[in-house]
């Protein structure tokens, strides 16, 4: 009963990785990760809030995505994808959301992504996001600018 407690070294990995969480794990990262959806729900425009992206989620219509630093385990960004399914039948995994913090540190990772809409029948990765996220993309091999999205809203009249 008396053993001496042997010595255990633990290697702290460093950088970042990311995780899919489950509709019913949803919860315990929530709070975290509304922080960061709240800014990229606000570029919507009205078209979405965090509350509709938390319900998407929950009801499986939505994945959620988290980055986080492999020393700390803190989440420091997140990403929620869909799978469209167009009249032809092809598939294609959408990009709703991608935001954070550091993310020229970890933009790398998502490239878990391309296996994911692999294993979902997808014939590939699609978004719709703002100018600047073409920086984050333009240097991965086979990405092309096809568009960007521009809007115009009717001005209400009393």
């Amino acid at each position: 009963m008396n053993e001496v407690a042997e010595k255990i070294e633990l290697k702290v990995e460093e950088g970042f990785d990311i995780s899919l969480i489950p509709g019913d794990k949803l919860t315990l990262v929530w709070d975290q990760c509304e922080k960061f959806l709240e800014k990229s729900c606000k570029r919507s425009n009205g078209r979405v809030t965090t509350r509709d992206v938390f319900y998407d989620c929950l009801n499986n219509k939505a994945s959620l995505w988290i980055i986080f630093d492999k020393s700390n385990l803190y989440i420091t960004g997140c990403a929620i994808t869909k799978i469209n399914e167009y009249p032809t039948g092809k598939r294609m995994l959408n990009i709703d959301h991608v935001t954070g913090k550091k993310m020229d540190e970890w933009i790398d990772r998502i490239e878990v992504l391309y296996s994911w809409g692999k294993a979902n029948n997808c014939k590939g990765i699609e978004g719709v996001g703002r100018e600047g996220f073409w920086n984050w993309i333009k240097k991965r091999e086979d990405w092309k600018k096809t568009s960007v999205f521009f809007e115009y809203e009717f001005e209400e009249k009393a």
